[in-house]
């Protein structure tokens, strides 16, 4: 048990800092236009590509349903981006972090209570 624990919390930690970096991106991509909006999507989509990745290593390694419902979020997130609807993208990526964060503070309770930090 504790091992899933630790694993969830550092699993949840790094995709909650990439969504707040995702984010960051986000608000710079809303600023181009024509074809420099072309490749930050590109590079928009790649980034969540290998985030939702991550997140299923995170849910095989763990079990934890939590980052099902991040990579569902990290979906629509990048439909919202091809849409141009970045104001939905950005509390998309809000609900994730959210997600996340559960994650993070359960897993931290449990360490607490065995000790470990």
């Amino acid at each position: 048990m504790i091992r899933n624990e630790i694993l969830g919390y550092q699993f949840a930690e790094r995709t909650k800092s990439a969504l707040i970096i995702g984010s960051k991106m986000l608000t710079v991509v809303e600023t181009m236009k024509e074809k420099e909006l072309e490749g930050a999507k590109k590079v928009m989509f790649s980034f969540f590509n290998a985030l939702s990745t991550e997140t299923g290593t995170a849910l095989n390694a763990t079990g934890m349903q939590e980052f099902v419902l991040v990579e569902e979020t990290l979906t629509e997130v990048k439909r919202k981006i091809e849409e141009e609807d970045y104001d939905e993208a950005h509390a998309n990526l809000g609900r994730a972090v959210s997600r996340v964060t559960t994650v993070c503070e359960r897993t931290m309770r449990a360490l607490i209570e065995n000790g470990l930090i």
